[in-house]
Formats: C-alpha cells, structure tokens, sequence
C-alpha cells in the first residue's frame, strides 16, 4: 500500500471532477585493466544500473505497460525507469498540477512498480514537469522563470513530496527528484532544501537529471548519490560516421566527464540514452522534430551509435548505471523513426551486450 494514502485521496476525488490537481553486435572486448573507481565502495554496490525508460501517460493503458514491462526485462536490463509528468501551465506560472487524465494515481503508479518488482526489476521514478501552453516555441521546462519563485518551489515540493511517497510505499529504488530544470539550478539552498525533505519520505538512492551540457553547473551533487545527465552530445558530422570516429568523440567526452567526476567522488549516471532512427542523430541527437525530408529514417545509423556507446562504456567503473530512451507499448519496427530501439538492429545490439557481465 502506499503510504499516507489519505492525504492523497482528497486530491484524486477533486481531480475526478476537474480533471487536474495542485501540487548480433560487433563487439569489442571490454576492457582487461579497470582504472580504480573515483567514488567511495559503498556508492558501488549493486552498479551500474541498466534500466530502460518509459513515459507513463496513458491512465487506461495498465495493463498495456505491464506487457510493455514484460518486454523490457526479456531484453536483459535489470531495472525499469517510470517517467510521470507534473505540469504547469508555462513558464512564468508559479504553481505546478497534477493533471490525473495523464497521470497515474497512487494505486496505479504503485501497481506498476510493484510489478516491475516481481520481474526482478529495479525501479526508477523520475518526474519531469511539463508546460502545458508554452508561450513560444522556445519556451520549456529548462527556461522557466516563475513570477513567484518562493510559490513554485513550495509547490514543486508538494509535487516531488508526492512521489516520493509512492515510491518509498512501493518498494521503488531511485528517484530522480527533477530533470532538466536548467533555470533552477543555481538555486543551490533551494535544491539543498528539497533534497532534505526527499530524504526525511524516500530512503533509497536519489540523483537529478542535468543536460549533458550544463551537469558542470549544478552545484547540489554531493546532497545526491549519482551524477545524473541525459547524453545528447554531437557524436559525428553526418550519418555517415562510422563505430571508430563516434567511439573517439565518447573518448573526449569521457575525459571531461572523469574529471569533473572526481570533484564530486559519486558515479555518473546516464538518464537518457538513446537515439532516434533517423539521419541526423550523430550531430543532432535531441532533435527528434525533422521530418524524413530533412533527416531520413536511418536504423543502421541508430544501430552504430548503440554499439558505440557500449563498446565505449562497458566495464568502466565509473559509471553507475543509464536508462535507454526508451520503450513504449505503441512504437517500434523499422518504420518508426522514433527514440525506441524495439523491433529494430538496435535492439538486437542492446540484447547481445546486457547479455554480457557487467
């Protein structure tokens, strides 16, 4: 059950009514020498995490992403990562909502992970917010500017409280208390504040999910257990770069990133990997917008950038964990020019290294 349950049940009866509520792959060895890790043995144990990510916004669709959670441990992760979504209605709002024809209610977001659970899955929970009327076309989650800051956060942490409850309630393992929340984070005491409150709810491991450009930037790290960022660095010039250029470009990223890890001491871990299949992924790998006019849909670009990726970071001890972006019960195949690597050569790529050890 989940926990404090009647604090919530006020909020579902009200949303009812409105609707809303506040608050084969070729594979190169892995690597025979291991550097020592960068961060104390016990932030090590049970890691990396190999989750695959998918976004819960589908109340009637239960019983779809449990099949969907079946899919994705027959792939060989060992944990699953739930994305749910708080909203506000742009980025100068101060108050965030809950808009329960989109997102699960306690019982069913608890049923989910309860049952990732008994597939032998680790269970991440990340909530992100959403704009639901931006402004402009520019306008998202990592340029808000709220007109009341002290409102927001107070109805930020109203929001995160509420998961982390579910999570705690349901046996989940980590929490990723925000995500991409670029204007927010140089509000070290704020964030320090809201961490503490996380920890007094949920006490597994906690980390927020910086872009892949700005993780330097967040000043909170140490209050969390991993270094988290999504991973959409340019990692060639066009679609026709091949396994050994994109591992070179992981070669330099890798640099930057141990060294700012070891100011930090905790694992990195990636919240988002993954890459569309189309033509412009090696350079553009966060716009997923171009039509096929622009950037044809390309499998075997999406194919070479999976086994880039592993061949680069398999056996590196400082990585904590990622979570392919992602799985989700409607896309796949050979003609969806989405994230998904289901039902396309990727997949196959991501099966033959998590069958590896790890």
């Amino acid at each position: 059950m989940v926990r404090h349950w009647t604090v919530f049940l006020a909020v579902a009866l009200y949303a009812v009514v409105v609707g809303c509520t506040l608050f084969k792959p070729v594979a190169a060895e892995p690597p025979t020498v291991r550097a020592p890790t960068t961060f104390p043995a016990k932030l090590a144990e049970g890691l990396p995490i190999r989750a695959i990510g998918m976004q819960i916004q589908r109340v009637d669709w239960i019983e779809r992403y449990k099949k969907s959670i079946d899919e994705i441990a027959d792939v060989g992760v060992d944990a699953v990562k739930f994305v749910v979504d708080a909203r506000q209605e742009n980025g100068s709002s101060s108050r965030i909502y809950l808009d329960m024809r989109m997102t699960p209610t306690p019982e069913a977001l608890g049923e989910l992970i309860r049952y990732a659970k008994k597939r032998n899955l680790r269970v991440i929970l990340m909530p992100i917010v959403l704009l639901d009327a931006p402004r402009n076309a520019r306008e998202w989650r990592g340029r808000i500017e709220p007109e009341r800051w002290d409102e927001w956060w107070k109805s930020y942490r109203e929001m995160l409280n509420h998961f982390a409850w579910i999570a705690e309630g349901n046996g989940a393992d980590v929490l990723v208390v925000g995500s991409e929340l670029v204007s927010t984070e140089n509000k070290t005491v704020e964030w320090t504040d809201t961490i503490a409150a996380v920890r007094g709810v949920f006490k597994g491991r906690l980390t927020y999910s910086a872009n892949w450009d700005h993780y330097a930037a967040v000043k909170f790290w140490n209050e969390l257990d991993f270094i988290g960022m999504n991973s959409y660095w340019t990692l060639g010039e066009n679609r026709d770069v091949k396994i050994d250029e994109i591992k070179q470009s992981w070669r330099k990223i890798q640099d930057e990133l141990f060294a700012f890890q070891k100011t930090v001491g905790k694992p990195l871990f990636f919240t988002e990997v993954g890459w569309c299949s189309m033509a412009n992924m090696a350079k553009e790998p966060w716009d997923y917008t171009k039509d096929a006019g622009e950037a044809p849909t390309d499998p075997d670009l999406q194919k070479r950038l999976y086994e880039a990726f592993f061949q680069s970071w398999h056996g590196r001890p400082e990585l904590g964990g990622f979570s392919i972006w992602e799985w989700d019960p409607d896309t796949g195949g050979l003609k969806d020019r989405g994230y998904t690597p289901k039902g396309k050569p990727a997949e196959e790529v991501l099966r033959g290294w998590l069958a590896r050890k790890w």
